[in-house]
């Protein structure tokens, strides 16, 4: 991938309203060029979805969200891919990732409420043949969501110098 690809993607990551002739100028190629250059990152699944970032603290009635990780033992063959296509099918999964460290998955699920999530990890998650445990942690608050600060005490606020 090109720089000017790269500062396309940074830039749409930023504001995905940018107009094509916004992101000529701030690019410096033209803005047919941009548009070629969208359309092909879009056609090769690189830019996958246009969206917006809500600020759920300010709004009631959002589902709860929880963080889940998961102890794989992988399949012969298939390794972790067949256990994450069917993690990723079930509707409460929000976004599912594959981690290093204690646990072999993170899987971001939402519910109704907390108890909702709770039946789901432990009747749909917990069950899954190859999955050896699980560890739930609810989200109560969020402070930050893509690079956007959420919490207006906490923006333009700088951190002391440390001697």
């Amino acid at each position: 991938m090109d720089a000017q690809n790269k500062q396309l993607l940074n830039l749409l990551k930023q504001n995905s309203r940018y107009s094509e002739q916004e992101l000529s100028e701030l690019v410096g190629i033209g803005s047919e060029e941009v548009s070629a250059r969208i359309s092909d990152m879009e056609s090769k699944g690189i830019i996958c979805q246009y969206t917006v970032i809500i600020n759920e603290n300010e709004i009631s009635g959002v589902p709860v969200k929880a963080l889940v990780e998961l102890s794989i033992s992988p399949q012969k063959g298939t390794g972790y891919d067949a256990i994450a296509k069917r993690i990723c099918g079930f509707s409460n999964v929000v976004s599912h990732y594959l981690v290093s460290g204690k646990y072999d998955f993170l899987v971001v699920v939402e519910g109704k409420d907390h108890k909702d999530i709770a039946h789901f990890v432990f009747d749909k998650l917990a069950t899954l043949d190859n999955v050896t445990s699980t560890n739930t942690h609810f989200i109560f608050k969020s402070y930050k969501e893509q690079g956007v600060l959420l919490t207006e005490s906490m923006k333009g606020q700088r951190l002391p110098v440390q001697p």
